[in-house]
């Protein structure tokens, strides 16, 4: 499968991809990996805000942060990407390996550095090493956040230093819990800042449970010091020296708009935790979804409309993210690829699991917020297979080759688009005949309307290039029969896409 499979019901558009000009020539092109996709909302607008895209390189190269000026038309229904622009991270020493993060409900955005060099340094002599730690950005202006009011920017240093995940900012504006280390040691962190609003300062706890994974249902924050450079440089050492639970590839934390618990993923195991939290102590302590402990071969009933399957849920859930009433997508890197949903009312006896999208072949979904009304869902596609080449078309008509890193909006039919994807029926496309299939010199297309318009047709090969310049045609009210010669086509597979103000239609054939 190369294109990315959603519900009948929805439909998706290409908001950009890796090699992707900025806005500036000058700054480039988008970088690739793309990872965490946090929108960032105007005023607490749908439909006008930015969009935050970590790239997860390798390198200090490679990795970063890309923001987009995103506007929705309500007119045409689509989204217009007025800026691309990086994030300047020289002033701190650049960033590595930008994985998830989290945005703020200040509006800022927060990216983490999921990995440190091999050899750990600090190239700009403050005390603090140079990687592996939160970064705390204005989306407006594109830039890292000063913490310490010295016009300087800086890296959020008290939060700690480690192999961040991301972190979610709880609505009191001071608590801040952060996924951490999927790679050896495998904490919970929580953080309190002293003052709501400013996550300079604080004091930061590591997540200890009474017993062992599986049986224990209560726990304990453990201080871990935080006060010093040396503190904050060695946070993973001091949580291990205080006997904090490892959990075997600590991925996401969030925390449930509906009940106040808090979840998190492991990675490694293939589950998905929660908790309450109680302030020094958490209770009610319990695997929520995945893999039981001692099994390995979790599957969960999906009913993909021609019957119902015991779905494998495997290892490698990694990002989650809820809607308001409960809703939680759960984002799969490894194993199936998938992006599930689990409802509320799920529990392990009782199970309430569906898949929501199946992804590019070689690819993971990554990041995932929703616009304030929920109308909207970003996403990411990361590191889909070079070797992709099959086109579908997005809400926008534009046709779409998931070959390279990619960043999608998806919504429901009727809130995006005026033009229908290839593998979904527009009013009256059942009535469309194409042939001959497969065709020789010409194509015939009778082509029902229910009024008199201008359409476009237009050919384009199975990777997304145009072979046929677009013809305009008049349609009457009522049949119409329309030639088309394809007799200078090489042989092979193409896509026809029939424009009208109101639609695209398309119709795929073979050319002998």
């Amino acid at each position: 499968m190369q294109g990315l499979t959603i519900p009948s019901t929805h439909i998706y558009q290409m908001l950009v991809q890796t090699g992707d000009s900025y806005s500036s020539p000058s700054e480039g092109t988008v970088k690739a990996a793309n990872d965490f996709t946090g929108y960032v909302p105007v005023n607490n607008s749908s439909t006008n805000g930015y969009l935050s895209i970590n790239h997860e390189g390798s390198s200090t190269a490679t990795s970063g942060v890309s923001m987009l000026n995103l506007q929705f038309n309500a007119g045409t229904k689509l989204w217009n990407v007025t800026a691309k622009n990086p994030v300047d991270f020289t002033q701190v020493v650049g960033t590595y390996n930008n994985c998830s993060g989290g945005i703020t409900p200040w509006k800022t955005v927060i990216t983490c550095e999921e990995n440190t060099p091999t050899a750990p340094t600090d190239s700009n002599n403050d005390g603090y090493l140079d990687f592996g730690w939160n970064v705390e950005l204005d989306p407006a202006t594109h830039s890292v956040k000063d913490q310490d009011g010295d016009g300087r920017p800086d890296k959020l240093w008290r939060l700690g230093r480690m192999r961040h995940e991301n972190v979610v900012v709880k609505a009191d504006g001071s608590t801040v819990y952060e996924g951490a280390d999927d790679g050896g040691t495998s904490y919970v962190y929580k953080y309190v800042a002293d003052t709501p609003g400013k996550l300079a300062n604080g004091n930061l706890y590591v997540l200890k449970l009474d017993g062992a994974i599986g049986a224990a249902t209560t726990g304990k924050w453990i201080q871990v010091p935080n006060t010093t450079k040396t503190d904050c440089n060695n946070t993973t050492t001091l949580a291990t020296a205080l006997g904090a639970t490892s959990f075997n590839g600590v991925e996401d934390v969030e925390i449930g708009p509906h009940d106040g618990r808090i979840y998190f993923t492991a990675k490694g195991t293939g589950r998905v935790y929660r908790f309450n939290d109680g302030a020094a102590t958490v209770s009610g302590f319990e695997i929520f979804a995945g893999q039981p402990v001692g099994v390995t071969n979790q599957a969960y009933p999906i009913n993909y409309g021609g019957g119902t399957v015991l779905e494998p849920w495997d290892t490698g859930n990694d990002n989650l993210t809820f809607d308001t009433h409960g809703n939680l997508y759960v984002l799969q890197d490894g194993g199936r690829n998938h992006i599930w949903l689990i409802k509320p009312c799920h529990t392990q006896a009782t199970p309430a699991v569906e898949v929501f999208a199946v992804t590019p072949a070689g690819s993971e979904p990554t990041g995932m917020t929703l616009s304030p009304d929920e109308k909207f869902m970003f996403v990411s596609i990361q590191s889909p297979s070079s070797a992709n080449t099959q086109a579908t078309i997005d809400a926008a008509g534009k046709p779409v080759v998931f070959n390279r890193a990619t960043t999608v909006v998806i919504a429901r039919k009727e809130n995006l688009g005026t033009t229908v994807a290839a593998t979904q029926v527009v009013k009256n496309s059942s009535k469309l005949e194409l042939y001959p299939n497969p065709a020789t010199d010409e194509l015939t297309l009778e082509l029902p309307s229910d009024r008199q318009e201008v359409a476009t047709l237009q050919i384009v090969s199975v990777i997304g290039r145009q072979v046929l310049v677009e013809k305009a045609v008049k349609l009457t009210q009522g049949a119409n029969q329309l030639k088309l010669p394809v007799n200078s086509l090489s042989s092979g597979q193409y896509i026809l896409l029939i424009k009208t103000a109101r639609t695209t239609t398309t119709r795929s054939f073979i050319k002998k």
